[in-house]
């Protein structure tokens, strides 16, 4: 009798957990935000403070570049004076002593300066100014590559858990259904009390497997939100993939394509141009520097000086010097050897890259290969693990197979579920690993 009220009330939680469930997952379902892959992906590039960092830095090499081109132009100076004497400036001759200055001095200056040569320092500092504003432009690429695939296999891993979630709602309701069967056996006095326990103590490890994989779903649900600057706990959800991309993986043309259009390898490239330059400016002491030079001035004894009484109050020039540091102890040539050999190091570094992104690309393209052929076992084995499932239940209500061959052809199906799911996004996911590898969409190059 005891055992009777143990199992109805098992029984009773059973339902109360499953309308909970149902219940929950219907007033979740009305206010999930449902989106695509494409749109998850604009959203992130829109509002993920990585691309607002890339966008700074950008803006930050911009302007570095107009100070630079501004550094070839004219300056315009100025500059004002007072200088008060205790006594008045006086010229001692035989004839007799003569004030040859006011005593309250008041001047002012306004001068242009024009560079004419600069051994080639201006215009190289110039050149890398603009080379490395296209280097922060090739690094925002790549953090966009980089984001694209973060989000599609966020989204990809979302879709899986969900899946996964279906799966394990599937095999509470199963084995539900199996524990009453076995109930009502046992009530019959037609299975003994063990194989009555083993229905119960599978349907509670489904149980403890159905909270772990809700669990999963906020997570990999939250990791999304996070990439789309979002709240972590915000209610949102993605289109299934309907067609699945077609690769046929081509080593030789991917890395082709990764080696040409990788924005990182074209970054180190046009570092190497920059260290080029920069080995200019690095020899540009080596040559004078000339500079043409124009102005006005005044000088008084009042706050304006434009009262003098000792000389012209105001007056122009226009001159060119010249500056040449012909000796420093070869501290110019040591500063461009040393800029020389980060340059032959950057080369070298350059190939090191160059074999590193076609091992990804080998690598990437063999595990879409695994992936996609993994689709088609595992879509295999669901089938034959479905209809293992049907005929071990049928087996049961014929008495002719135990609850531990339910539990077994429950978890084969479940499994087999699981590695379906896995493998199709797996490949998925593979896929956006190629695209980032590759340096652009694959599907454009095939």
């Amino acid at each position: 009798m005891f055992g009777k009220k143990n199992n109805i009330i098992l029984t009773m939680i059973v339902s109360l957990t499953m309308g909970f469930f149902f219940i929950s997952d219907a007033a979740s379902a009305e206010n999930l935000e449902k989106m695509t892959i494409e749109q998850a992906v604009d959203d992130a590039i829109a509002k993920n403070p990585i691309i607002i960092e890339s966008d700074q830095t950008i803006r930050s090499a911009e302007s570095s570049a107009k100070s630079a081109r501004a550094a070839l132009l004219p300056r315009a100076v100025a500059s004002y004076g007072y200088t008060g004497l205790k006594d008045t400036p006086v010229m001692k001759t035989d004839f007799g002593t003569f004030d040859v200055a006011h005593r309250h001095q008041y001047n002012w200056s306004a001068s242009v300066i024009q560079p004419l040569f600069t051994g080639f320092a201006l215009t190289s500092q110039l050149k890398i100014a603009k080379l490395e504003t296209q280097i922060q432009k090739l690094e925002k690429e790549q953090v966009v590559l980089d984001l694209t695939r973060d989000v599609k296999t966020a989204c990809y891993n979302l879709l899986l858990t969900q899946k996964l979630l279906i799966v394990a709602e599937d095999e509470v309701a199963a084995l539900t259904a199996h524990k009453k069967d076995a109930q009502l056996f046992y009530d019959q006095e037609l299975i003994p009390k063990n194989d009555l326990l083993r229905s119960e103590v599978g349907l509670a490890n489904s149980f403890q497997k159905l909270e772990n994989s809700r669990a999963v779903v906020e997570k990999a649900r939250a990791h999304l939100n996070r990439l789309l600057n979002r709240p972590l706990t915000k209610k949102i959800t993605v289109t299934d993939i309907s067609n699945f991309p077609e690769i046929e993986f081509n080593y030789d043309r991917y890395a082709y394509q990764a080696i040409k259009y990788r924005p990182v390898m074209q970054s180190v490239n046009l570092s190497l141009e920059s260290l080029g330059f920069a080995e200019k400016v690095a020899r540009s002491a080596l040559y004078p520097e000339i500079f043409l030079r124009g102005g006005y001035m005044q000088d008084g004894d009042n706050f304006s000086a434009s009262d003098n009484d000792y000389s012209n109050n105001h007056n122009a020039y226009m001159g060119i010097s010249a500056t040449w540091t012909f000796w420093d102890w070869g501290k110019v040539r040591s500063r461009a050897a040393a800029v020389n050999h980060e340059s032959m190091a950057l080369e070298a570094g350059i190939k090191t890259l160059a074999n590193m992104i076609r091992q990804e690309v080998r690598n990437t393209g063999l595990d879409c290969e695994v992936a996609k052929k993994n689709i088609a076992t595992a879509s295999k084995a669901l089938d034959q693990a479905q209809e293992n499932w049907r005929i071990t239940n049928v087996q049961y209500q014929q008495q002719v197979a135990t609850s531990t061959d339910v539990l077994d052809a429950r978890t084969f199906l479940t499994q087999a579920d699981t590695n379906y799911y896995n493998s199709v996004y797996g490949y998925l996911s593979a896929v956006a690993e190629l695209n980032r590898v590759v340096g652009i969409d694959i599907r454009k190059v095939i």
